[in-house]
């Protein structure tokens, strides 16, 4: 089978031969359908700034498939399912090629834990990535669900946004924007972004309808009001840069807390001492148990999953699509079977 490799820190990406994965007892074989290119993370990985390590890899983790066989123990996954995060090993052998996640290889495996741990299928028993979807869209606006589910899943589970609160967002990148979006459908008070470009502000106005959208150090009037009684009640870096944090830190003041959600490369990391504040908490996401309600979010009408996707080429183009990426000529670019 093919899979898109990086062969060397910095090279082009291109599609290399892989051997196909043999599915156990617990796992089903999914072939996939679309790949979305994280605009931070797969910049890092190519680089060897984030989970370095020997090259080859294979990249690829917002990634959606068909299922096409299952292990004899799978009871909750069949052929025809489409399903969500399928992977490689961390080591594809006999090639010796390592996986950072590998989504976009042809085919790749998903594990039933739920049957494996004897549990019933849902996230309330085990909320887990890799599940079936609950909608039926496109396999692009499918993979475009798995940065809105995580940053759903991150703002209402781990950043506990409510109302009445005032919230700040750092980076203007998909995370940033859908943090933003998903702070206001929470119920927050007001939603301000603070940005160091404004390639994005008219999206931020339309999409994530945010109430102030700073470019640089220059703050709105609300923003100063907000500051001058104590600070930001919540503040998400979603950037993953030390400038960034600088500034959410400066953005909570005395009384709010920053979530850092951003992922940091080997050779910028975050400062120790922001980190060790104790208003400072790096946070994740259990993106499983949010599927429910970013679906039910669409359905009403408030989350459009074409708004998530700027450009869409076949896997052959992933180089290209790399490159909008990290020119900054693409929003979200997914790439299609």
């Amino acid at each position: 089978m093919k899979g898109v490799m990086a062969w060397k820190p910095g090279a082009e990406v291109a599609l290399g031969d892989l051997t196909e994965p043999v599915p156990g007892e617990y796992e089903a074989l999914v072939r996939m359908d679309a790949c979305g290119i994280c605009n931070s993370t797969d910049q890092k990985l190519v680089q060897n700034r984030f989970c370095p390590g020997p090259f080859p890899i294979i990249l690829g983790h917002e990634v959606v498939g068909t299922v096409v066989e299952t292990g004899s123990k799978v009871k909750h996954f069949k052929p025809g399912d489409r399903v969500f995060r399928q992977r490689l090993p961390k080591m594809v052998e006999p090639d010796g090629i390592r996986s950072v996640w590998g989504g976009l290889a042809e085919l790749g495996l998903i594990t039933d834990e739920w049957a494996r741990r004897g549990v019933p299928y849902g996230p309330e028993s085990f909320p887990g990535d890799q599940q079936k979807l609950l909608i039926q869209v496109e396999p692009a606006l499918a993979a475009a669900m798995i940065t809105l589910m995580e940053t759903l899943d991150c703002a209402a589970s781990n950043c506990g946004i409510k109302a009445g609160q005032t919230v700040a967002i750092v980076g203007t990148g998909p995370v940033g924007q859908a943090f933003a979006l998903f702070a206001r459908l929470l119920g927050a008070d007001s939603v301000h972004v603070f940005a160091r470009t404004n390639r994005y502000a008219r999206r931020f106005e339309q999409i994530s309808r945010c109430d102030s959208f700073t470019l640089g150090d220059d703050d709105s009037a609300e923003a100063r009001n907000i500051l001058a009684k104590g600070g930001f009640d919540v503040v998400i870096e979603a950037v993953g840069s030390p400038d960034a944090l600088r500034r959410a830190v400066a953005l909570a003041g005395h009384r709010g807390a920053v979530f850092v959600y951003g992922v940091a490369g080997i050779d910028h990391p975050f400062p120790q001492d922001l980190l060790a504040r104790p208003n400072v908490k790096r946070v994740g996401a259990k993106e499983g148990r949010a599927q429910r309600r970013l679906v039910d979010f669409i359905e009403a009408g408030k989350v459009d999953l074409n708004d998530w996707v700027s450009h869409r080429l076949p896997v052959s183009a992933c180089q290209q699509g790399l490159d909008l990426v990290m020119n900054k000529e693409a929003f979200k670019v997914v790439l299609t079977a």
